[in-house]
């Protein structure tokens, strides 16, 4: 337990907790017996507490108690005035920030205003480009149409030369497929002709080749039999 000399004959100490052993602030030990009113070994209690041998006034647990609620009360009110200044800054930084913003608001507006006039002009300006377009363009409509008209025309009879050509062209095509038909009947006709005339005479060599293959069979066979 730590206690606080108020003795003013003694120096200044504090004394320890183990062994009761009092440090000295002027570096110099206390003596045992104390002054001459500790003859009798004890020494009065005043009115703050007891008093211990060596002169010290002893710090309960009440004297604790009051040091930590100081220290608490002065922390919390320390945390207060931050907490308030805090706020304060923070109310005018959100002002600072309002009026900014309302600023950019109005700016804004005037912004969008001013170009929903100059898109106004603009329309107005595009629509009377629009209508002398159309009126242009109706007179080049009319233009073209004649124009397509005549190219029609043209086109049509340049179809119906064409579809002329290419009838005769078909009939000519046709004719000569037919004749190009007969000359492959004819031609498929010799060869089957032709084929036929190879067969029958390969046929006719074969029996012949087979008749004179029997007859050299006997006549061999025939001459074994005599010898």
């Amino acid at each position: 337990m730590a206690s606080i000399c108020n003795d003013e004959q003694r120096c200044f100490g504090v004394q320890g907790g183990h062994g009761q052993k009092t440090l000295s602030l002027s570096g110099k030990k206390k003596p045992a017996g104390g002054s001459a009113a500790a003859g009798s070994g004890r020494r009065p209690a005043s009115r703050a507490g007891p008093v211990s041998r060596q002169g010290l006034l002893a710090v309960g647990n009440g004297h604790a108690a009051c040091g930590l609620s100081v220290v608490c009360a002065a922390g919390f009110l320390a945390a207060a005035f931050f907490a308030g200044a805090a706020f304060f800054a923070g109310a005018a930084f959100f002002a600072g920030a309002a009026f900014f913003a309302g600023a950019a608001f109005f700016a804004g507006a005037a912004f969008f205003a001013g170009a929903a006039f100059f898109a106004g002009a603009a329309f107005f300006a595009g629509a009377a480009f629009f209508a002398g377009a159309a009126f242009f363009a109706g007179a080049a409509f009319f233009a073209g149409a004649a124009f397509f008209a005549g190219a029609a025309f043209f086109a049509g009879a340049a179809f119906f030369a064409g579809a002329a050509f290419f009838a005769g062209a078909a009939f000519f095509a046709g004719a000569a497929f037919f004749a190009g038909a007969a000359f492959f009947a004819g031609a498929a006709f010799f060869a089957g002709a032709a084929f036929f005339a190879g067969a029958a005479f390969f046929a006719v060599a074969i029996f012949f080749s087979l008749i004179k293959l029997n007859v050299q069979q006997q006549e061999t066979l025939h001459a074994c039999c005599d010898a």
